[in-house]
């Protein structure tokens, strides 16, 4: 068996798992951002699902479609749209927004 082949499974998985979190992020960011311009006829709870499993699935067709070569842009864009989701939740939260 060979060393490459574990390591470059695991670095897939991986890859699926920044492409989830950024689409999901995403998705997430956009019904907000619908929920700030359309106010409370948005339906918000139905629409969050729907758009973070779009944004999720996006993600992981966008992380099929680079390949190996994804690997690094995908886990860039995890880490930035997960920081800004947690941003606007603790500025939600707060009430500063």
């Amino acid at each position: 068996m060979d060393q490459a082949d574990p390591q470059s499974s695991s670095r897939a998985r991986v890859q699926t798992v920044f492409s989830w979190v950024a689409g999901g992020s995403l998705g997430m960011l956009v019904s907000y951002a619908l929920y700030s311009l359309i106010g409370e006829a948005y339906p918000k709870e139905p629409a969050v699902v729907i758009l973070f499993a779009l944004g999720a699935y996006g993600g992981m067709r966008l992380s099929d479609s680079l390949g190996p070569r994804g690997f690094r842009p995908l886990g860039i864009a995890a880490g930035v749209l997960a920081t800004l989701f947690i941003i606007l939740t603790v500025l939600v939260l707060t009430g500063r927004r």
